[in-house]
């Protein structure tokens, strides 16, 4: 299939774009094309905050795979992230009708939901609490209001996770092995079913075969804590993690309620199975930080 992959750079990105790679012709989207390319893979220096340069697009695609995102940072003009989240995925639909794909994907995100003591279903209603998930929820209605020309999946990823992953999963397990205070909420919340990064590709490419449009959530099959984590981290390697609890008011909005998806659809629909268990990612985390010497 001729595939054009966007956040080719990013996590999930870069994980997805050595999955395709040699299989696939890619088209990659980065902002710096690497010193070595994978096979069968065509970088293109895009920067998602400047409109589209279509010079060097393919005039003919089969799928794109909309992975890129800007997360909210205080570093950065707000109106940066609503360029990449919102207005880029307008015109990349845009783009996704002109170049005759069938199928677009979307990166979305578990945050979309809000938050609340009970799993998300797909058909729950959008209630974003933060910009970055303001702007996801609208790049979600833009592709639900694209032209009916191709199918539109849209991923709502809950907490994947990995060596080097952004989000704060190995924070947790590296001051578990550095004995640094780790603050946890009194009430021990939020709970939450992250899932490791070979689990959350293997799900991406099932829905990139998909003959439909839906919305799926792509999350673990276990549900955990962050205190949890640290524990499991600090058991392994023989450690005892220092916890220092804070009112749950003092914590974010997002992580004084429960982050958990409902995961039905995503067994039915891609047929899927989970493979990695969570002990077996966070031992991968804590392997990774021993070997760095910590």
């Amino acid at each position: 299939m001729r595939i054009l992959l966007t956040g080719a750079s990013g996590f999930i990105g870069g994980h997805l774009l050595r999955h395709l790679a040699g299989g696939h012709q890619v088209y990659a989207f980065v902002r710096q094309p690497p010193t070595v390319s994978l096979p069968g893979v065509h970088y293109l220096a895009q920067d998602l905050r400047q409109p589209l340069d279509h010079t060097e697009l393919p005039k003919q695609l089969d799928l794109i795979v909309h992975q890129a995102a800007l997360i909210h940072s205080e570093q950065q003009d707000d109106s940066q992230i609503f360029a990449v989240n919102v207005t880029a995925t307008w015109h990349l639909l845009q783009y996704a009708q002109a170049a005759g794909v069938h199928t677009f994907v979307h990166a979305s995100t578990g945050g979309v939901y809000g938050c609340r003591n009970q799993p998300f279903v797909e058909s729950d209603p959008l209630n974003p609490m933060d910009l970055y998930s303001l702007t996801k929820a609208q790049a979600e209605l833009a592709v639900q209001a694209a032209p009916d020309a191709f199918h539109k999946i849209v991923l709502r990823y809950f907490f994947p996770y990995g060596v080097g992953t952004p989000n704060p999963i190995p924070t947790y397990a590296q001051r578990a092995l550095t004995g640094e205070p780790i603050q946890v909420l009194q009430s021990g919340k939020p709970a939450f079913n992250p899932i490791h990064i070979s689990d959350a590709i293997e799900a991406t490419v099932r829905a990139l075969n998909m003959d439909q449009s839906a919305t799926i959530n792509i999350a673990g099959a276990e549900i955990t804590t962050f205190k949890a984590i640290a524990e499991t981290a600090a058991t392994l390697a023989h450690r005892s993690p220092i916890f220092s609890p804070i009112p749950d008011e003092n914590a974010i909005p997002y992580y004084r309620s429960d982050l958990v998806a409902d995961i039905n659809r995503m067994q039915t629909l891609l047929n899927f199975t989970h493979q990695v268990t969570l002990a077996t990612g966070i031992a991968e985390l804590t392997r990774d930080y021993l070997d760095k010497g910590l």
